[in-house]
Formats: C-alpha cells, structure tokens, sequence
C-alpha cells in the first residue's frame, strides 16, 4: 500500500468498515475461548481487529506489523480508544516474531495471510510464540453478507474510490495452507472457507 492510501485506508477502517472487525471479534471469542491473556495481532495495520476485540475482552495486546506507517496509526488508534496501558506495538514480520516462546494466549489476524511468504516459516513461528493450549485464528474476510451488503452501500456515498477495492484474493486452495501448516507441526486445525471468507483455527497442544 502507497504512503499517500494509508490514512485513507485508516479512516475507512474506522468508520464504513468497523463493523467487520467487530464481528470477527465476536467470532473469535466465541470459537476459543479466550478472554484474557496475551494477544498478537499480526499484520495488524492501524490495529483494528485486536482493538474490536480488546472492546469485548480482558485480553493485552501486541500489535505487530512490518510498516512503520501502519504502526504509528495503530499507536494514535490504540490512544484514543484508551488502551495504552494493555497494548504494545511492534515491527517485525511473521516470519521471525520478535517475542519470546510460550509467550502468547491467543494469535488473530485478519487480511495480512495472502501476503506471507515462507508460509511455514510463518506458522512455525506462531507455534513457537503460543503457549501449550493456545489458539490461533487468522485468515480473510469482509464480515457476514449482509453487513457487506450495507458496508458497500456506504462506500459508494462516503469513499467512492474505495469502492470496489478488496482484499488480495485469497486464491490458494486449503490443501496449500494444510501443508504449511502440517510442516509447521501446529497440533489441531481447521480450514473454513465459505461466503464469510477464509479462516484458519489452531491449537497448540
């Protein structure tokens, strides 16, 4: 993404797009489990999806993200929601986490997967920072139907020039993702795709 898209980017997330993260966070909650601990947000952008579920848990936040750009709007957003004192941001990349091992509850991400590289190397090092009966759910998506339907509705009026802007296809088929993740050695997992869009569960056993 150029420099000049990312403040666009920030605002449309904030506003016409929120009620995506919030619903991904109540499905996150719901499908692990867990409310409290330590969470990484990876590829975590402006930090929308950690601070939508940070509003419905008592979890701390790690915000990692390899844009410096990205991270300082997720800084500005972590303020005004007054989450300073339970989140911290990071550079880094998935495939070499600047954490220590067993040193997470819980892994999210939402938008960022299609663009990992070294897909093994990226789930190895989830597995690595995860605690015994950690959880992991990443993958992509735009919110159920018909909140997409309506978010569309507002694009159109609000952010024109967005409109017809998605995610990076998720194109890979599930067997590519499975191998990555069997490669990895993560315990447990599932590959749900469907019109909600693609997501990975796992546990570390």
């Amino acid at each position: 993404m150029k420099v000049s898209d990312v403040g666009t980017y920030n605002s449309v997330a904030l506003g016409v797009n929120a009620p995506i993260y919030t619903y991904y966070a109540s499905r996150i909650l719901e499908k692990t489990g867990i409310d409290s601990g330590r969470c990484l947000d990876i590829g975590c952008g402006g930090g929308y999806l950690g601070l939508a579920l940070a509003r419905i848990t008592a979890l701390d936040f790690v915000f990692l993200d390899m844009s410096p750009e990205m991270l300082r709007y997720a800084e500005e957003n972590i303020a005004s929601s007054d989450l300073t004192a339970r989140s911290k941001t990071l550079l880094g990349q998935v495939q070499a986490i600047p954490l220590a091992d067993s040193s997470i509850d819980l892994v999210v991400s939402r938008g960022s997967v299609p663009f990992w590289d070294e897909l093994a190397t990226a789930f190895r090092e989830i597995k690595r920072v995860l605690k015994p009966g950690g959880c992991v759910y990443i993958g992509g998506g735009l919110g159920d139907p018909k909140t997409w339907v309506s978010i569309r509705e507002r694009l159109k009026m609000e952010h024109p020039e967005w409109h017809e802007r998605k995610l990076k296809p998720l194109l890979h088929d599930n067997r590519h993702y499975s191998d990555a993740l069997e490669e990895a050695g993560l315990d447990s997992f599932t590959i749900t795709r469907n019109d909600e869009g693609m997501w990975i569960e796992g546990r570390k056993g």
